[in-house]
C-alpha cells in the first residue's frame, strides 16, 4: 500500500514518521511546493521519493493532504476528480467547515475523510517533524456520515496506529470549539508579542534581563508560521471574532478592577481562573 503525502511540513512529516515507525504501509510518496521541504523530507526519511502531484494521486492508495487550509479548499475538488473509488484521502486542516462545504456535493465525497489531528507546535517544516508528535493527542473526525465506512475505517487505523484518541463532531461544531481552544490562543500570543515589541523594540537589555518566564510561555506561539495561520484566521473569521470579543470583555473587566481598586474581585477572578486546571485532569 502506497501512502501519498501532500505537504511535507511538521504535520505531514510527523504523520509519515509516526506511521513508518509502526511499519504502516509499504512506500511513502511525497510532494511539496517548497523544494527545500521536499529535499529535507527525503533526507530525513519522511518519504521514499518526491514525485509530481498527478503521479502521486494515481500511485497512492491513501493520500494525506497536509497544506494550509486555503490550499486544501482549493485543491481538494481536483484531487477527488482524479482519484479512483478505492482511494482514501484525508486532510489535516485546522478548520473544517469551509473545506467540507467545498466538496459537499462532489460525486466522490465519500472517499474524503475530514480530520484534524490536534498536535501542532510553534515550529514548522520537516526538520521539526517527529514520530511521536501525535502520541495520546486528540484527532477530530468531522461530518463522518458523509464518508464511506471503509474510508473512515482506514483513517481510524492511521490515527490509532499513532495512538491518537478519536473524537467525532460536525464541521461547524469543530470550528466553533477550535476558535477558543487553538485559534484564540494564537491571536493572544501574536498580540502580546507585538505589544511588548512596540513598547521595548529598541531596548535589547530589557528583553535579556527583565522579561520573565510568563512572557516567554505566553508568546511561545508567536513564532508560528504566518503562511499557516493567516488562512486559518480567514477561514474561521466569524467564530474567531466572537472569541476575541469575549476575551476583550474579560480584559476590560480586569482593567476596571484595577482602576477601581477592587482588589478582592481580582482575587476572586484569579481563583476562578485557577479552576481551569481541573478541566485538564
Amino acid at each position: 500500500m502506497n501512502i501519498g503525502i501532500i505537504g511535507l511540513g511538521l504535520i505531514g512529516g510527523s504523520i509519515s514518521l509516526g506511521l513508518r515507525k509502526h511499519n504502516f504501509g509499504d512506500k511513502y510518496l511525497g510532494t511539496d511546493s517548497n523544494q527545500e521541504n521536499a529535499l529535507h523530507a527525503v533526507k530525513l526519511g519522511i518519504v521514499d521519493e518526491i514525485i509530481p502531484l498527478q503521479d502521486l494521486l494515481l500511485q497512492s492508495s491513501v493520500i494525506i493532504l497536509s497544506i494550509p487550509v486555503d490550499g486544501i479548499e482549493k485543491i481538494l475538488p481536483n484531487i477527488l476528480n482524479t482519484i479512483t473509488m478505492d482511494t482514501v484521502i484525508l486532510d489535516t486542516g485546522s478548520t473544517k467547515y469551509d473545506i467540507c462545504n467545498r466538496v459537499y456535493s462532489h460525486p466522490k465525497r465519500s472517499r474524503f475523510v475530514a480530520t484534524h489531528p490536534i498536535a501542532g507546535i510553534e515550529h514548522s517544516g520537516p526538520i521539526s517533524a517527529h514520530s511521536d508528535l501525535f502520541y495520546k493527542k486528540n484527532c477530530i473526525f468531522c461530518d463522518s456520515e458523509l464518508s464511506a465506512p471503509d474510508a473512515i475505517a482506514m483513517a481510524e487505523r492511521i490515527y490509532s496506529t499513532m495512538k491518537m484518541r478519536r473524537i467525532y463532531l460536525t464541521s461547524k461544531e469543530h470550528d466553533f470549539y477550535i476558535s477558543y481552544g487553538s485559534h484564540l490562543p494564537h491571536v493572544i500570543s501574536f498580540s502580546l508579542a507585538n505589544t511588548v515589541l512596540n513598547r521595548f523594540e529598541n531596548e535589547e537589555d530589557i528583553f535579556h534581563n527583565m522579561m520573565g518566564s510568563g512572557l516567554y510561555s505566553t508568546t511561545r506561539l508567536a513564532i508560528s508560521n504566518p503562511e499557516t495561520w493567516l488562512p486559518i484566521f480567514i477561514s474561521n473569521r466569524k467564530n474567531l471574532i466572537q472569541a476575541i470579543e469575549a476575551y476583550m470583555n474579560h480584559l476590560e473587566i480586569f482593567r476596571n478592577y484595577l482602576k477601581n481598586k477592587e482588589f478582592h474581585k481580582i482575587d476572586q477572578y484569579i481563583k476562578k481562573a485557577n479552576e481551569i486546571k481541573k478541566k485538564y485532569v
